[in-house]
């Protein structure tokens, strides 16, 4: 009678302890990794082009999705002129084949700049993606200054949603960007859709562009 006594206590007080362990976090931002450049060296950086994403190997994503998040995001940033890229631009391809082999081509940075009367340049790797869920998708992106020859503004994080902090993100993200329709909780529409899932992503990497 007495141990039965002592167990039930005991009982419960596990069972609490495990209810608080999966407690969703409160919704907020995630911290991830971005560098952005000193005034100077972002003052001359307005008219840019966003090329065509790549991806690391074994990686299924579709890369034109990808990139027009970004260039939807970085208009919306109204700090840039994101002038469009040509059909017959092949310069890219080189930029692109470069980082691949872990060494930018300046030389062919220069000449698409030139051509284009460019600033900088915006490129992107895709590094880990999950359509179905949970959801996640990793990006490396970095902006190249032509004037310097150097990237002013890099991002590297994977936006995984078995992970809780993601799922705060999203849920931060969705309350203050999206209207909660009653049927699902928004952030759950968003991880069973690929594309809302990469403009959230999109956006979250384009938010980190924050001057003073």
């Amino acid at each position: 009678m007495h141990a039965r006594a002592l167990g039930i206590p005991l009982a419960l007080a596990l069972s609490v302890s495990f209810a608080a362990c999966n407690l969703e976090r409160p919704p907020e931002p995630k911290v991830i990794n971005s560098y952005l450049a000193e005034p100077a060296d972002l003052a001359n950086v307005r008219r840019i082009m966003v090329l065509p994403f790549g991806h690391e190997a074994g990686i299924a994503a579709d890369c034109n999705v990808v990139r027009d998040a970004f260039v939807a995001e970085l208009q919306k940033l109204r700090r840039f002129e994101v002038v469009p890229l040509p059909s017959d631009a092949r310069e890219d391809d080189e930029i692109n084949e470069s980082m691949a082999r872990g060494r930018l081509s300046t030389e062919a940075m220069v000449r698409l700049c030139n051509r284009y009367m460019l600033d900088g340049v915006f490129m992107g790797s895709v590094t880990s993606w999950r359509a179905y869920t949970p959801p996640h998708l990793g990006l490396r992106t970095q902006l190249v200054s032509v004037h310097s020859g150097a990237p002013v503004w890099a991002v590297d994080a994977i936006y995984d949603t078995a992970d809780r902090t993601t799922i705060s993100d999203l849920r931060h993200y969705t309350k203050s960007t999206q209207h909660d329709d009653g049927n699902l909780h928004g952030y759950e529409l968003t991880m069973l859709a690929p594309g809302q899932f990469t403009n959230y992503v999109a956006h979250r990497f384009v938010g980190t562009w924050i001057e003073d």
